[in-house]
């Protein structure tokens, strides 16, 4: 049984003289509710006089605005693909700098694969239905008269294609369902269907609290969600590191060569690897197995976009475009400082970052005081905590005095 989303309150049940409370009623529902809807909550209304508030389970379906574009894993097993973005991707001429051919490229590709998916590759549920369709008729016709050595041949070929079909449905529910742990292969779909009506079911914002009032309007819900991250992002002129007469180390020309010289495509090639396939992608929708899968196609075109921002250190207005995304840090909430805020960004400035941060890591060692101990490869957490540990207890050992400032 699961425990559906509560909003409109955190708690059920309150003691009269105000010092406890608890929720005690709730609506426990099956998997298989789930199935058939996916969008059901428990509103809490007010409770008058009793100390119980009224508990009522509700079908709700907030149309947040249209889908973005994804790049489908399951579109790189159609042998058809592959050869399309590569006459698609050499077919479209763009001016300009690096990242900015780069962006628009991608851009282009999301339109033309939009419309490759819907009248080449196909629906593969309703593909699957149409197969098993034609497959119950031979069959109907095998248990009537028999088939001949053509009807056998068909229904053998169709066989093949339905297992294609189901593989494909097992692909798509399982790069919806992000299960890290699941490997590939036991075509689940089942539980690929309720894991994914359950993750959007949990991270799906219901509702907030505006004004002491529960608010589930959309409209009010974004320009409430803009105007907290506005203030909570906002810059702080009043507070301000003061690093003056502050003396850093420096370090070597041959650190610094090795930080500002030119990328190569295999150090790129390494970083684009290093990558998991099926992460999050940003608002161009392409994920950096698609990368990985069409490397011969777009590596002149991704060394360009690395090589210019090199140059020039800017990223022209698009190409660095993210999603903010509000993750739930507890359980129904029920304000907005109960969501965690990422932001998903594109392939590129992942890599770029990453490349960046790779070079970084080989000299940070060198310009970082030897008494931070976190966040630094060789170094450990722990460092300064059994140091600190042992100075205390030389100290106890010898009975000397000594004073500890904890920052």
């Amino acid at each position: 049984m699961v425990d559906i989303s509560l909003v409109g309150r955190k708690f059920t049940w309150y003691k009269p003289n105000g010092l406890v409370k608890s929720r005690i009623d709730k609506v426990l529902v099956s998997k298989e509710w789930l199935e058939y809807w996916p969008n059901c909550q428990q509103l809490v209304l007010s409770r008058s006089i009793s100390d119980h508030y009224a508990v009522i389970l509700r079908e709700v379906s907030v149309d947040w605005g249209p889908k973005p574009f994804r790049c489908l894993d399951v579109w790189r097993r159609d042998s058809r693909f592959k050869e399309f973005v590569s006459s698609c991707w050499s077919s479209y001429e763009v001016v300009g700098s690096g990242l900015f051919i780069f962006k628009e490229k991608l851009k282009k590709l999301k339109v033309d694969l939009k419309v490759w998916n819907k009248e080449v590759f196909g629906d593969v549920n309703l593909a699957s239905k149409e197969v098993q369709k034609m497959i119950d008729v031979l069959d109907a016709r095998d248990d009537d008269r028999g088939l001949i050595e053509s009807e056998r041949e068909e229904r053998k070929v169709l066989l093949v294609d339905l297992i294609e079909g189901k593989f494909k449905q097992e692909a798509v529910m399982f790069q919806k369902a992000r299960h890290n742990w699941l490997k590939q292969g036991d075509l689940n779909t089942k539980f690929f269907h309720s894991s994914v009506k359950w993750r959007k079911a949990r991270n799906q914002v219901h509702g907030i609290y505006v004004n002491d009032k529960w608010c589930d309007d959309k409209s009010v819900i974004k320009d409430k969600v803009r105007e907290f991250f506005d203030v909570r992002f906002a810059r702080n002129d009043a507070c301000q590191v003061c690093l003056d007469n502050v003396r850093f180390r420096s370090i070597s020309d041959f650190d610094n060569d090795l930080l500002i010289s030119d990328f190569s495509e295999e150090e790129i090639r390494d970083v684009v690897w290093s990558c998991d396939n099926s992460k999050s992608p940003g608002p161009d929708g392409f994920n950096f197995g698609f990368l990985k899968f069409g490397w011969d196609i777009i590596k002149k075109d991704v060394m360009a976009a690395v090589k210019d921002f090199a140059v020039n250190g800017h990223w022209p207005r698009g190409t660095n475009a993210s999603f903010f995304c509000l993750i739930p840090k507890v359980e129904n909430p029920q304000q907005l400082c109960e969501f965690r805020p990422i932001s998903l960004v594109g392939c590129m400035y992942k890599t770029i970052s990453k490349a960046l941060s790779l070079r970084l890591k080989k000299v940070i060692g060198k310009v970082i005081d030897v008494r931070q101990s976190a966040f630094l490869e060789g170094r450990a957490l722990l460092d300064s905590v059994l140091v600190a540990n042992e100075v205390l207890e030389k100290y106890k050992r010898k009975r000397k005095s000594c004073v500890f400032f904890k920052v």
